[in-house]
């Protein structure tokens, strides 16, 4: 399994709408977008809804810990999972490749887009800025088992 391979399965869930606890293309959220894509490509089976719709402890990360391999950030390539916190709250997404250099975030986003998009699957440029216009901070990448970058 290739880095590549992952981007594109998570891409084919662009603008599937948010839904908590959702598993399906009729609505997912940011850690169902992981575990879809992971199911599809038989990364894993691993699954788990022992989580609030707001996820202000440690529990996503230490899934991550447990379930996939902690990488540094300047190591991250297209493929690879961003945990962030959005004050008390988790987050996940996937990185992808961005069109113009650097790296995309692909994930299910609960925040409306421009005020007028349901909440849904989105990809944008990861960078700083749009970390800080979200109160956002990356607090562990990651990389499934046996997947290349």
């Amino acid at each position: 399994m290739t880095g590549p391979e992952i981007v594109a399965e998570a891409r084919t869930h662009l603008g599937c709408r948010w839904r908590h606890q959702g598993r399906s293309r009729d609505g997912m959220d940011c850690l169902g977008l992981v575990l879809l894509v992971a199911h599809a490509l038989s990364i894993t089976d691993f699954d788990t809804r022992d989580y609030a719709r707001q996820a202000a402890d440690e529990s996503m990360l230490e899934q991550c810990r447990e379930h996939l391999l902690p990488i540094t950030f300047g190591a991250a390539q297209p493929g690879d999972i961003a945990v962030m916190a959005f004050g008390s709250n988790r987050h996940v997404g996937i990185f992808g490749d961005y069109l113009y250099g650097g790296l995309s975030l692909i994930h299910a986003f609960s925040q409306r887009i421009d005020g007028k998009k349901p909440p849904q699957v989105v990809e944008h440029r990861f960078t700083d800025d749009w970390m800080r216009s979200h109160g956002a901070s990356l607090i562990g990448t990651f990389r499934f088992p046996g997947v290349i970058a």
